[in-house]
Formats: C-alpha cells, sequence, structure tokens
C-alpha cells in the first residue's frame, strides 16, 4: 500500500547553473514536484529558462529563500529579494516559501539579543506572502541564527504562526544537536513542508574551527544511509493531518564521491522501499 504523502526532490544537490539538470532528473525520477532556491529561479527567469518546468512536466512545488533577518540595516534589500524571488514563485504555479536566515559566522552570537527583530521580521515576511497566496513555513538551519534546539523553541513559541508556519530539515536538525522527532511532534499541527535529509553522525573542524567535509555532501549522506529515525519521522506526518509536501533533499559538497544524478535516484530508490508512489513521465 503506498503512503498517501507527496514527495519532491529539491535542487540542492546541483550547482546553481544546473537547474535544467536538477529539473530534468528529479521529474525522470518521478518526484511529485521540485523546491528550488528563490536565486536560481531569478537565473532563470533572465535568462528565459522558466519553461523548463513544463518542458519536463514538473510542478514547481516551493522556492527556498535565504535572507538576512538578523540585520536591520539590511531590512529593504532582503525585502526586494524577497518580492522578486516570491513574484517568480507565484508566477509558476508554486505555493510554499521554505525560508531560512543567511549563514554567518555564529562565534559570540547570542540569539536572544536578535530575537525581538527576527521574530518580528519574519512576521512580517509571513504576512506579505500570505497577502500573496503563498505559504510559509521557517528552516532551522545550521550556521544561520536559528539553529539549536532552545533558539527553534524561542522562535517558533513566538512568532505569529497564523502567517509562520515550520518547515523542518531533520537532518540539519539532527546536524545541530537536537532530536528531530521531538521537534517534529512538538510543531506538528503548523508544519508546512518537510526538508528530508539524512545526516552521517559526525562534523569534523579544521584548527581554526571550519567544518572539513568529509563526507562529500557537508556531513549528510544519501537517504537512508545515516542516522536521522526518517521511517519514524514518515510515519507520524504521514499518520497526522500534514497536507504538504516531503521534499528530499541531498547537500552538495565540493568534492561529491559520486554525480548528483547517482545520489538523487539513491533517495528515490530509498523512498520506493518505504512505499511512496513515484510519477511515471516518458523523458529521455
Amino acid at each position: 500500500m503506498y503512503r498517501r504523502l507527496k514527495v519532491g526532490h529539491t535542487g540542492i544537490t546541483w550547482f546553481d547553473n544546473e537547474a535544467e539538470n536538477a529539473i530534468k532528473t528529479i521529474a525522470k525520477l518521478g518526484f511529485h514536484g521540485a523546491e528550488i532556491f528563490g536565486w536560481v529561479l531569478n537565473s532563470m527567469k533572465q535568462e528565459g529558462k522558466l519553461d523548463l518546468f513544463e518542458k519536463y512536466d514538473l510542478p514547481l512545488v516551493s522556492s527556498y529563500f535565504s535572507l538576512d533577518i538578523m540585520n536591520p540595516a539590511k531590512k529593504e534589500e532582503a525585502l526586494q529579494k524577497l518580492d522578486t524571488w516570491a513574484k517568480i514563485l507565484v508566477e509558476k504555479g508554486g505555493r510554499y516559501v521554505t525560508l531560512g536566515g543567511d549563514m554567518f559566522n555564529r562565534k559570540g552570537y547570542d540569539f536572544n539579543e536578535h530575537k525581538s527583530y527576527i521574530v518580528s521580521f519574519v512576521n512580517e515576511i509571513g504576512k506579505i506572502l500570505n497577502d500573496m497566496g503563498l505559504v510559509l513555513g521557517f528552516h532551522p538551519h545550521t550556521g544561520t541564527p536559528v539553529e539549536t534546539r532552545e533558539e527553534i523553541e524561542s522562535f517558533m513559541d513566538s512568532v505569529d504562526t497564523t502567517y509562520v508556519g515550520f518547515s523542518p530539515d531533520v537532518g540539519q536538525i539532527q546536524k545541530g544537536g537536537s532530536d528531530p522527532i521531538d521537534i517534529v511532534n512538538k510543531y506538528l499541527s503548523i508544519i508546512k513542508l518537510v526538508h528530508l535529509k539524512d545526516f552521517c553522525g559526525k562534523v569534523e573542524y579544521d584548527e581554526d574551527g571550519r567544518e572539513i567535509d568529509t563526507s562529500g555532501y557537508l556531513a549528510y549522506c544519501p537517504l537512508g544511509e545515516g542516522v536521522v529515525d526518517l521511517p519514524k519521522i514518515l510515519d507520524i506526518m504521514e499518520n497526522s493531518d500534514f497536507d504538504g509536501y516531503i521534499m528530499a533533499e541531498l547537500d552538495r559538497g565540493p568534492e561529491m564521491p559520486i554525480s548528483a544524478e547517482e545520489a538523487v535516484q539513491r533517495n528515490a530508490e530509498y523512498l520506493k522501499k518505504l512505499n511512496f508512489k513515484f510519477v511515471e513521465r516518458n523523458i529521455e
């Protein structure tokens, strides 16, 4: 018996200039839809390539927006990016915005010093997107203003959930030192979309404190090959009222051991073993 959950894939496994390869592969493998970075969509629009979604019969479901949500001096710049990317998503029939903060050096960072502005600005973003017919799901991410369990809970317990939902990345959460099952259960009722990613179980750093990519995927791995209890998380989502998308994901490191196409195929094969139903498309 097939799962009822819809499953797509993000385009992060490819370089930003490989949008056609990403869209073609995701479509050929039978995923239900794709999530593409906002800045990649903007480049595609400028290059006249937005018709690739129609060419390969692949819905654009969501887009990941990375914005500076911590610096008031950069607010107008962030809002301009938001407006540009969101309009393209609407144009292509997408529904979900997965929002994360820009990455920065967290050394000496105190979330509480920035919390008031972060919460206020994300609430504002949520209202803007809601007026455009889009659904916002906030996405905690390692190396951004909201990473740890304490930060996730403090942020999610403070935002206006009328406009701001939750779009967790279960691999990111585990890499950040938290139990994704606990987090998913706690915020289950406001989850809009899930990034399904596996964490290899360890992170190594150089003498300057910079992360060393020993896996080729930024310490992640193809689905089912790491330490995240993905079947348990999927069962939780399957047995809830969740009606969004599961977005499979695998980050691209500078030296991936296999091609992006092979890596995403391994993700698809794992999901088929977990009874996901895929779409049949005739793509050469």
